[in-house]
């Protein structure tokens, strides 16, 4: 659940304990790995629009800073939907089923190493 909820609180670096999680407990438990992994995966699928909020925001401030508001809401509307879908799969994982991102790209194909 941990590695669900970190976007809520380190908003684009959401990634890090995601990544910490994964690499501490992957060889623990199957399900573990997938639901870290799946974090991982989803917290670096928000990079990109996290990315393209702040060119919004910096280019906007420099360029025309009158409008530099609306980089503003965008990177607020990306951490409330990494916190309402965080908040969504930690539930998923606390109850028991293997849960997906339906928004989540496919950036890195995590396997777990054997003992």
């Amino acid at each position: 659940m941990i590695a669900h909820l970190s976007g809520v609180i380190l908003s684009c670096f959401g990634w890090v304990p995601a990544l910490v999680v994964y690499s501490v407990k992957r060889t623990h438990s199957s399900f573990v790995r997938h639901h870290a992994g799946e974090a991982l995966n989803f917290q670096l699928s928000l990079l990109i629009p996290y990315f393209v909020a702040w060119a919004v925001f910096l280019g906007l401030g420099v360029f025309a800073p009158d409008l530099s508001w609306i980089g503003s809401v965008l990177i607020a509307l990306i951490w409330v939907a990494s916190i309402v879908l965080g908040a969504l799969a930690a539930l998923a994982a606390n109850r028991g089923p293997w849960y997906r991102y339906r928004v989540s790209t496919r950036l890195l194909m995590l396997r777990s190493v054997t003992r």
